[in-house]
């Protein structure tokens, strides 16, 4: 279980500290006799400085508000003796004992509701100087435990929880560095003469829930074995290894609600490299992606040392594996090969309808059958359209067609689809270009082409008319149509 560190009573901290006061008395005056000069207390219309003991010395938080008063004991115009402090209702929280406007002797804090103390120290001088003690409000438990010799901490520091069983601060202090374990906060530490040493862990919230979100190992000081980011379900999102502080390797895992998406493995090609430098890890081994929705393996890529030995990239249907194609590894300045796409690749809509048939070449396009336009599919009822990779411009398909193997290539339909051959529907498989398509299309009669071409004629007629009779647009509707 993790615990938050105890919290002090601050109240008593700000009324002890900004009151300067205290001292032996053989009279007493309300703080509105008095006034401060250089330093020093002084009775009003008096010319030395004030010895007895001020009463209703006004306790503020930053001076902006009254939350009480103290009673003060001055010794030639300094704080010398007791300094004893209460609330508005006039409940006591906090004595406190000085000698020549030095804090000197013992000094304790109460919780004004419960009455309790909640702190007991020692001063010496105007320093920390002893046994510190803090105490839970409510029961009275010993929850802290500090040591102080002349202003600093010095031999041990315990902090328990808030029930005062459960040990969650052990340290030794020697000449101002520590040895044990803190878990105060929102880290457990482990130190070994001032330095991490052994296992040091974070940790975050999710839904009021605390859970750990960071790991790391450390000899002396010195990273050394795996440190690990955590998911608030206990996914590993990175790990890296460490020998004697140089980074070995690196894992990094996506997830999506608890459904991973991605998970690549990588090895350091540098030595003494800068952690957050990722440009020197190579990819090593395998590489995968999956569907955030459906959990189906989309991509797996091997590595080895940077270089791409083999890449897929599955196309699933309806909980099947519809098609697959392959990536190849191209040389650039980066550590890692780029990956672009070698092979068929289909694209479908929302409906599982298939749009394009793409053909990939060492990452080029060679070759593209798409569906074709909802004016033509009912002249030519369960056929696709091969398209010349030259054309552009009016009716030309929208095939955003991209190399890199990571990302898909889309298709959005145009008007009309320009096209050099009907075939039908390609499987998987098959690869067709333009000029194979061509060959072993059936030809149309001129008939044909010439019925074809004053329907789409007709079909704009009264979107462009003086545009129809161009020479130009005639000929595009020809070689859709033939």
């Amino acid at each position: 279980m993790f615990h938050r560190p105890p919290r002090v009573l601050s109240l008593g901290v700000v009324l002890l500290s900004c009151l300067s006061l205290s001292g032996c008395f053989t009279e007493e005056v309300d703080n509105r006799q008095t006034h401060e000069i250089q330093g020093l207390i002084y009775k009003i219309h008096e010319k030395d400085p004030f010895t007895g003991r001020i009463l209703n010395f006004p306790m503020s938080v930053m001076g902006l508000y009254s939350v009480g008063a103290c009673s003060v004991d001055i010794k030639k115009g300094l704080p010398d003796g007791e300094m004893r402090c209460s609330d508005n209702a006039g409940t006591l929280v906090g004595v406190a004992h000085f000698e020549a406007g030095k804090r000197d002797g013992s000094d304790e804090k109460y919780d004004p509701k419960t009455t309790k103390m909640t702190s007991r120290g020692h001063w010496a001088k105007g320093q920390l100087d002893g046994v510190q003690e803090l105490f839970n409000a409510q029961t009275g438990d010993l929850i802290g435990e500090t040591h102080y010799i002349a202003g600093k901490q010095a031999g041990t520091e315990k902090l328990w929880d808030a029930s005062g069983k459960t040990l969650i601060t052990s340290l030794d202090w020697q000449n101002g560095v520590q040895t044990g374990f803190d878990n105060r906060g929102e880290h457990r530490r482990n130190l070994l003469n001032g330095k991490e040493h052994g296992v040091q862990q974070s940790f975050s919230i999710h839904n009021n829930k605390y859970y750990i979100s960071g790991e790391e190992n450390y000899i002396n000081g010195v990273q050394n074995g795996p440190q690990k980011d955590f998911d608030y379900l206990g996914n590993v999102l990175k790990e890296s290894v460490f020998s004697n502080g140089v980074r070995q390797s690196f894992i990094q895992n996506k997830y999506e609600d608890g459904r991973q998406t991605y998970h690549v493995s990588q090895i350091e090609t540098k030595e003494n490299t800068n952690i957050w430098d990722l440009d020197t890890l190579a990819k090593q081994g395998t590489e995968q992606y999956w569907d955030a929705k459906t959990g189906e393996l989309t991509r797996v890529l091997e590595w080895n040392r940077g270089k791409l030995v083999s890449a897929t990239r599955t196309v699933w249907l309806n909980g099947k594996v519809e098609s697959q194609y392959q990536g190849i590894g191209k040389d650039n300045y980066r550590t890692n090969q780029s990956v672009e796409k070698d092979g068929i690749e289909r694209i479908f809509d929302e409906k599982g309808q298939l749009l394009a048939h793409l053909q990939w070449t060492d990452g080029k396009l060679t070759g593209a059958i798409v569906r074709l336009s909802k004016t033509q599919r009912p002249d030519h009822p369960g056929k696709m359209g091969v398209i010349d990779l030259r054309m552009s411009g009016y009716g030309s398909p929208s095939v955003e067609e991209d190399p890199d193997f990571f990302t898909d290539s889309s298709y959005e339909e145009p008007y009309n689809v320009q096209f050099v051959a009907l075939i039908d529907p390609p499987t998987a498989n098959q690869a067709v270009t333009a000029t194979a398509a061509t060959a072993v299309a059936n030809k149309k009669s001129q008939a044909d082409i010439d019925a074809c071409v004053q329907k789409q004629v007709d079909a704009i007629h009264a979107e462009d008319e003086e545009a129809l009779i161009r020479s130009d647009m005639l000929e595009e509707f020809e070689q859709g149509c033939s």
